[in-house]
């Protein structure tokens, strides 16, 4: 059975033949976003005999994920989660850029089946999530941005100046009321920092284990956003 990078391989170079140069360069930053994932993220989720494999593959023969396993250690998460969130949310890719990375699951995972790369029932789990995808109404920014741009533009409203107690860093949402958030520092947790004043608006955007870059100031007894970063649906490391 291929491995998951010899597959991605073999279909780039079929894809050159037919495709303009501009697709196969998308299709490459697609590849290298979605293996980059995948080595990062995904080996922590292996069962203990996969595991033992991949720790003895990557010590001693320095190879990755997507370098040993083949693609039925793709979920049908994983691909959601790149297509609905990452490159969204995490990446900032282009509303093309996104299409173009859709199409390429939606050419990709037929010419597996076809090659006989991956199985006919996990054919169609990932085939069903890539269609799915493709059925839901298109929407201008995700509940992810919107929450920002709406975070942002109460900060712009409501601005407060820096005082000797304040914070700045990544923070994890923890808890969520009408115009308050309860955040907890990436660096220094298991302790509550809260409430933090948001507008309504952003609150009922806003979803628990969402993370938040950006600082905030004591003021009395609750806290003030001085600045917003960036907001991420999920731990940004």
């Amino acid at each position: 059975m291929k491995t998951i990078k010899e597959a991605f391989q073999e279909f780039l170079t079929e894809q050159r033949r037919s495709r303009s140069p501009r697709t196969c360069r998308d299709y490459e930053n697609l590849i290298s976003l979605f293996e980059e994932y995948l080595d990062d993220c995904v080996p922590d989720e292996l069962y203990e005999e996969d595991k033992i494999l991949y720790e003895e593959k990557q010590k001693n023969e320095h190879k990755e994920y997507c370098q040993i396993f083949d693609l039925a250690y793709i979920s049908a998460y994983d691909i959601e989660y790149l297509l609905e969130d990452y490159l969204i949310n995490d990446f900032g890719a282009s509303a093309t850029f996104v299409e173009t990375s859709r199409r390429f699951f939606r050419k990709f995972l037929p010419w597996a089946h076809e090659k006989a790369y991956v199985e006919p029932d996990h054919y169609s789990e990932l085939a069903k999530v890539v269609g799915g995808i493709r059925e839901k109404k298109k929407k201008a920014t995700s509940q992810v941005r919107e929450f920002g741009l709406e975070l942002c533009d109460y900060v712009d409203a409501h601005p407060v100046e820096e005082n000797p107690d304040w914070k700045a860093g990544d923070f994890e949402i923890m808890r969520i009321e009408p115009g308050k958030l309860w955040v907890e520092d990436y660096l220094d947790p298991h302790r509550e920092i809260g409430p933090v004043i948001v507008s309504e608006e952003a609150s009922s955007l806003a979803k628990v284990g969402w993370y938040l870059n950006f600082g905030i100031v004591k003021t009395g007894d609750f806290w003030q956003i001085t600045y917003v970063e960036k907001v991420f649906s999920r731990c940004p490391y």
